[in-house]
C-alpha cells in the first residue's frame, strides 16, 4: 500500500511539472516572510520548506476555522478537539500541540486554545516554517513554527467591511471592521465578532465575542503599533466516548463540560530604522484569561528586542533578547486544611485531610541569542546561537496523580539550554535556490505540565537535532517545493494515560528519530491551478523501555490534492483532497494494540463570487462524502455504564458540513 501510495504521489508532482509551457513571474519566490528573523526577507532567501497562506486565499477558500486554512500545508497536521485546534509539525503529535510545536500570533508565543476562534477576517497572513524558529523563538521551536500575522491599521481616509456567515450544526458568524485617519499620522481601526463555531454533537455550544482596537503612529522610516483584543467564550463541549456509543450516534457527546472565560490581550510594537544600515525592533505583550469552572487563570508578560547591523553592503548581524512570564493563578491562595484528591480516610470513605498552601506557578525564561548572514556571490550562510534560562516556583495542584505529601506545597526548578543553527543557501539560478540546514531546538516543561502531576520537576530538558536538506524552485510554470530531514530528539517527553500509568504522567521516554520528505507543487495553466502536496513520516522510539515503537497518533503518510478555477476574474470555484494514513491511539506508546486508528480521506468544495460594487460571496462543503473518522482514540475510563471500566473511547470527527457567507468592503 505505501509504495502504491508513494508511486502516485510522485507521479500526480511530476505531471503537474511537465503541463508547463511559459515562464511564470515566480512571484512566490519573493513573498516576504518575517517570521525567521522578524525582520523581512523573501521565500527564496530563507533555507527551510516554507509555506505561507495569504488573506486573499483565506477569503476566497470560504474557510470557517484555522483548521480549514491549514490543512493542505505539507508537513503539517491539523485537526479539532473539544472546540480547540491541535496543530503538529512533523510528527511531534497534534494532541501535544502547545507543547512541541511554536503557534505565535504577530511574534508572541500563544496556545492554540488561544487562536481556536480567531476571526480569519482579521488575519493577514499566516507563515509556517517546519523544523524553523530555534534561535529566534527557543523554547518549544521543536516542531517548527506557525506564525499568525494578524491584520495592522490601514493608511486610508476611511475603510471598513461587514460580514456574516451561516451554516449547518449551530454554525455562525457576523462582525466587522472599520478603520480612520486621525491625523497624516495617526491610523486607527476598529472591529468586533461574534462567532458560533460548529456544535456538531447533540447540546454542544461554542460561542465567542472578539471586541478589537488597532492603532498605528507613522514615523519618518518606522512606525509605533498597538492593538487590543478583548474576548469572552462560552463553551459546552462533548468528550470522547465509548464505540457502543458512537456507533449508535456519533453525535453522542457522551458527557458535556462547561467552560467560560475571558480575556485581554494587549500588544504594543516600536519599529524604526535609525540608520540607512541599523534597524530597531521592540515588542511587547500582556495577555490574561480568567477561567469559570476550571482551576486556574492564565497570565502572560512576553517582550522581546531585536536590532539588525547591516555591514558590507549585503551581510548582516542580528542580537536580541526576550523574556517570558509564564503563570497560573488558582482560584484560591489561602492556606488551609483540605481533603487529598484521590485518598480514602480509614473507612474508605470522605478522604485523607492535611494542610495545604497554593499561590501562583510561575515558569520565568530569558533568552538572548545572536544571528549573522553572509552573502557571497549566489551563496548565503546563516549562523544562529541561542541561550535560555527557565525558572519555575510553583504549587503541587490537588490532583488523584500527585504524590500525596507534594499537594499543597510550594517547589522550584530551572533549566538551561541553547539552540543552534548553521545552513547554506545556494541561488543557483534566477528562479531556484537550494538550502542545507542544521538546528539544535529545545523544550522545557510548560508551567501546567510541571505543577500537574509527580515527579515533573527532574523531567530532562527535550532537546533536537535536526539536518535538512531541500530545494525550491520554478519549473516552467509550476512552482516547487522540496525537503527531506532526520530529526533525533533525545529525552522526548511524553505524556501518559490510565491505565498505562506508571507514576507520572509526564515523562521522558527516551531518544526518538523522525526522517521525513515534504513536497509541494503548484501548477498555472492559465486560469487553472493545480496543486499537491506529500508528506512522509518515518518516526521510531530508538531507546528505553519503548525502543523500537512508533510514535502515537502520529501517521506516516498525508497527502492532499487540489484545484481552483477561475471562470471570471470575479467568479472563482475550487475542491481540495486530503488523505491521512494509519496510526496508533494516543496512549499505546508500547504499540500493543497495533495501528488501530484507520486511515481516512476528505474531498472538500468552494466557490466565491466578487461583485463590482464591493460584495463578495463564499461558499464551502467540508467532508463532502460525511467520512467517518476519529480525531482522538485511546483508553481512560468508561462510566457510561455505572461503573469505572477502562475502555477505548474516541471523539468523533465532524460530518459533512456547508458554510455560506457574505461580505461588503467599502
Amino acid at each position: 500500500m505505501n509504495k502504491k501510495l508513494l508511486l502516485a504521489s510522485l507521479l500526480v508532482c511530476a505531471s503537474t511539472v511537465s503541463l508547463g509551457k511559459e515562464n511564470s513571474n515566480f512571484i512566490k519566490l519573493e513573498d516576504s516572510v518575517i517570521t525567521t528573523e522578524n525582520f523581512e526577507t523573501t521565500v527564496r532567501d530563507t533555507p527551510a520548506n516554507i509555506s505561507i497562506i495569504t488573506g486573499e486565499q483565506i477569503e476566497k477558500s470560504g474557510a470557517k476555522d484555522l483548521v480549514q486554512v491549514l490543512q493542505n500545508v505539507p508537513g503539517v497536521s491539523v485537526k479539532r478537539y473539544a472546540g480547540t485546534i491541535k496543530f503538529d509539525i512533523r510528527g511531534l503529535n497534534s494532541m501535544y500541540s502547545d507543547r512541541n510545536s511554536l503557534i505565535t500570533l504577530d511574534g508572541v508565543p500563544v496556545s492554540a486554545s488561544q487562536i481556536s476562534n480567531l476571526p480569519l477576517e482579521s488575519i493577514s497572513k499566516i507563515e509556517v516554517i517546519p523544523g524553523g524558529g530555534a534561535v529566534l523563538y527557543g523554547d518549544k521551536a521543536i516542531g517548527g513554527v506557525v506564525n499568525i500575522v494578524s491584520k495592522s491599521a490601514m493608511d486610508k481616509n476611511f475603510y471598513g467591511n461587514v460580514y456574516l456567515e451561516t451554516g449547518n450544526y449551530h454554525y455562525g458568524k457576523k462582525g466587522f471592521d472599520t478603520g480612520f485617519k486621525v491625523t497624516d499620522k495617526l491610523l486607527t481601526e476598529v472591529g468586533f465578532t461574534n462567532s458560533n463555531p460548529s456544535a456538531w454533537r447533540h447540546g454542544e455550544k461554542y460561542e465567542k465575542n472578539d471586541a478589537r482596537f488597532r492603532a498605528k503612529y507613522l514615523l519618518e522610516n518606522g512606525d509605533i503599533e498597538f492593538k487590543y483584543t478583548h474576548s469572552e467564550d462560552e463553551n459546552r463541549s462533548g468528550v470522547a466516548v465509548p464505540r457502543y456509543v458512537s456507533d449508535n450516534d456519533r453525535r453522542d457527546p457522551g458527557k458535556l463540560s462547561r467552560s467560560k472565560h475571558k480575556s485581554d490581550d494587549y500588544y504594543l510594537k516600536y519599529r524604526k530604522e535609525i540608520q540607512k544600515d541599523l534597524e530597531f525592533l521592540a515588542y511587547g505583550n500582556f495577555y490574561e484569561n480568567k477561567r469559570s469552572y476550571r482551576d486556574g487563570d492564565d497570565v502572560r508578560k512576553y517582550g522581546k528586542v531585536q536590532l539588525k547591523k547591516t555591514y558590507m553592503d549585503s551581510n548582516y548581524l542580528i542580537v536580541g533578547m526576550d523574556y517570558l512570564d509564564d503563570e497560573i493563578k488558582p482560584y484560591e491562595k489561602i492556606a488551609k486544611i483540605d481533603v487529598i484528591a484521590g485518598t480514602t480516610d480509614s473507612n474508605g470513605e470522605n478522604g485523607k485531610k492535611k494542610y495545604m498552601e497554593f499561590g501562583n506557578s510561575v515558569k520565568k525564561n530569558y533568552g538572548i541569542f545572536v544571528m549573522n548572514k553572509i552573502n557571497y556571490d549566489k551563496f548565503q550562510f546563516t549562523q544562529g546561537i541561542r541561550y535560555d534560562k527557565a525558572k519555575y516556583d510553583f504549587y503541587w495542584r490537588n490532583g488523584s496523580l500527585n504524590d500525596h505529601n507534594k499537594i499543597g506545597t510550594k517547589d522550584h526548578t530551572k533549566y538551561g539550554n541553547y539552540s543552534l543553527e548553521l545552513s547554506g543557501n545556494y541561488l543557483y539560478s534566477d528562479t531556484g535556490s537550494t538550502y542545507l540546514t542544521y538546528t539544535r531546538a529545545f523544550r522545557t516543561p510548560t508551567i501546567g505540565e510541571i505543577r500537574y502531576t509527580r515527579n515533573s520537576e527532574k523531567l530532562k530538558p527535550q532537546t533536537q537535532d535536526t539536518i535538512e536538506l531541500g530545494v525550491k524552485d520554478f519549473v516552467y510554470n509550476t512552482y516547487v517545493s522540496l525537503g527531506t530531514f532526520y530529526k533525533w530528539t533525545q529525552d522526548e517527553i511524553y505524556s501518559t494515560i490510565p491505565p498505562e500509568f506508571t507514576g507520572m504522567v509526564n515523562y521522558n521516554i527516551g531518544d526518538t528519530k523522525r526522517i521525513g520528505f515534504e513536497g509541494f507543487a503548484e501548477h498555472y495553466i492559465g486560469n487553472l491551478t493545480l496543486n499537491t502536496s506529500v508528506t512522509y513520516l518515518h518516526h521510531k522510539v530508538t531507546d528505553g523501555k519503548y525502543k523500537g515503537s512508533y510514535i502515537p497518533s502520529v501517521p506516516n503518510w498525508k497527502v492532499t490534492a487540489g484545484a481552483n478555477y477561475d471562470i471570471t476574474s470575479q467568479f472563482t470555484v475550487g475542491a481540495d483532497w486530503l488523505y491521512y494514513s494509519n496510526s496508533y491511539d494516543l496512549d499505546d506508546i508500547a504499540n500493543e494494540r497495533g495501528e488501530t486508528v484507520k486511515g481516512y480521506y476528505i474531498v472538500n468544495m468552494s466557490a466565491y463570487y466578487k461583485f463590482n460594487n464591493g460584495i463578495t460571496l463564499t461558499a464551502r462543503i467540508e467532508n463532502i462524502f460525511d467520512k467517518k473518522y476519529d480525531e482522538y482514540a485511546g483508553y481512560w475510563d468508561d462510566k457510561y455504564e455505572g461503573q469505572k471500566i477502562n475502555r477505548r473511547q474516541y471523539y468523533p470527527a465532524i460530518g459533512r458540513n456547508y458554510t455560506l457567507g457574505i461580505e461588503y468592503k467599502f
